[in-house]
């Protein structure tokens, strides 16, 4: 039997100010085809399944049981909203829908803190915290970072919740302020700066990739067109340092800045993740409207490849050697396969207005 995948689309939608439906669900079967060179994979069907119509669905995120499907309205205000899935994807209906505090929410991540959702707000410049109740549906806002309190006249615009593997951290690069804000949450879900990682004036740091012990961050800089590389250091105890800290205290400092496409003209890099155990880094540029690899076994990052993709490729996500890239412009989402170092197209692209995130179901 041939492999199948559920993915969950988010975009601009009529009801908002794209062109899709919202959500969709699509289920996508992957065949290998025996060859020479190695099995090559490609998609051998895709089934459009259920749809929700909601306006602006920019993000979309699974429960780690794949029953919930949890998505950040780019509104005024952001609104998070939990849809429930059917198991064969066929159904999907809203379960809760919350209104945050902040407006234009662009992304979400789940918390340290196991029964909390956190929201980077593009528009209001704000990071919010939501509580997830024993149902892990959003209940309440808990909390809300301003990021206008360490702007200094500049305006803020968080792109981006991750984690920090290996640390008890979450990183929030904020395009705005040209910073990568680095916060720890307690059991009850509050959060706290804990540090930042400073870029260069103009950079925009937009996605973050850290690899498994975060020891390399990887950062998508939007408006210089940059791939930033920020390496983790510890620091030396002193005797001045407060004892209550604990643990090792470590401090990021960025060690270099590439371009993240050899085409020539602006680009405006949007996603950004690592392949290959850690060895390559993936990059999307619009502008250009291409998928670079970066190779990561030099002391810094490299182009290898570049391939042309649908207009404005704004996230894209992995499944197996494929490589599904959301184009929003474009109104699709095409079909690559990375081998080794190599980038090919893999299949004719699969029809999706305003798509801007994709997520494959656990």
């Amino acid at each position: 039997m041939s492999p199948t995948a559920l993915i969950a689309t988010g975009g601009y939608s009529r009801s908002g100010t794209g062109r899709g439906r919202g959500i969709e669900l699509l289920r996508i079967t992957t065949a290998d085809a025996d060859s020479e060179a190695g099995a090559a994979q490609h998609v051998q069907d895709v089934e459009h399944l259920a749809t929700v119509d909601l306006p602006d669905p920019s993000f979309v995120l699974w429960s780690a049981e794949g029953t919930l499907l949890y998505a950040v309205l780019e509104t005024s205000p952001t609104r998070v909203v939990a849809v429930r899935v059917a198991a064969d994807g066929r159904s999907a209906e809203v379960a809760a829908d919350l209104p945050l505090e902040g407006s234009g929410g662009c992304h979400l991540a789940f918390g340290r803190s196991p029964s909390t959702l956190v929201v980077a707000d593009y528009g209001s410049g704000t990071v919010e915290t939501v509580h997830l109740d024993a149902d892990r549906l959003p209940t309440e806002v808990i909390d809300v970072d301003d990021h206008h309190d360490r702007a200094d006249g500049q305006d803020p615009h968080p792109h981006q919740v991750r984690t920090l593997p290996g640390t008890e951290k979450l990183a929030v690069p904020d395009l705005g302020l040209d910073r990568v804000f680095l916060y720890r949450q307690d059991l009850e879900g509050q959060m706290g700066l804990c540090g930042e990682i400073p870029l260069s004036r103009g950079s925009g740091p937009r996605h973050i990739a850290p690899d498994h012990e975060s020891e390399l961050l990887h950062i998508s800089c939007e408006l210089s067109g940059m791939v930033a590389t920020a390496a983790r250091q510890p620091l030396e105890s002193t005797r001045s340092a407060p004892a209550a800290l604990g643990g090792t205290v470590h401090r990021w400092s960025v060690r270099s800045m590439i371009p993240a496409s050899t085409r020539p003209g602006e680009n405006f890099p949007s996603h950004i993740e690592l392949a290959g155990e850690d060895a390559l880094l993936l990059v999307a540029n619009r502008g250009p409207d291409t998928l670079s690899v970066l190779s990561l076994t030099m002391m810094r990052p490299e182009i290898v490849a570049e391939i042309e993709v649908g207009a404005h490729p704004r996230h894209f996500t992995r499944l197996g050697d494929l490589v599904l890239v959301a184009a929003q412009e474009a109104d699709r989402i095409d079909v690559l396969q990375l081998q080794g170092e190599e980038l090919s197209v893999a299949g004719e692209p699969i029809p999706a207005p305003s798509v801007a995130c994709l997520a494959v179901r656990p």
